[in-house]
């Protein structure tokens, strides 16, 4: 017997769209981009981008993260509160991080304990290696003037 494929609804929940479009406007009210919203959210971007544009919705234990993440109520988010002073939380601080960073981020989270052992020790000669560098560059700018 075949199965049929899934294929997703091309029509969009209304609760979806809610959610999306509020939380875009909050987003882009914090100037942050949706890799930045989705960092500190604690989802991919991809996941955060479905959830914009209104094809998923976060579960509610992530619908909390997210309304703390963009400095909104959870009531906003769905629609029930309207009013733009329904913001219960100061949005999260947002270190600044640049997106190198936060892939390096990423990937550690996914390494095992050897794996991130070596990384720290490869880190740590590059370290060594860098200062010497820049201690000899140091000497010769000095011996030049």
């Amino acid at each position: 017997m075949k199965q049929k494929p899934v294929t997703r609804s091309a029509e969009k929940e209304p609760l979806n769209v809610q959610i999306g479009s509020t939380a875009r406007k909050a987003r882009t009210a914090l100037k942050l981009s949706q890799e930045d919203a989705a960092e500190r959210v604690g989802v991919a971007t991809e996941v955060y981008g479905r959830w914009e544009r209104g094809e998923e919705r976060p579960s509610t234990p992530t619908l909390i993260k997210l309304s703390k993440a963009l400095g909104t109520s959870v009531d906003t988010l769905i629609g029930l509160a309207a009013d733009k002073n329904a913001t219960t939380t100061e949005p999260m601080p947002a270190p600044p991080m640049p997106r190198g960073v936060r892939r390096l981020r990423r990937t550690l989270r996914t390494m095992d304990k050897l794996q991130l052992s070596t990384f720290s020790r490869m880190a740590a000669a590059l370290v060594v290696h860098q200062r010497k560098r820049r201690g000899s560059h140091r000497k010769v700018q000095a011996a030049a003037t």
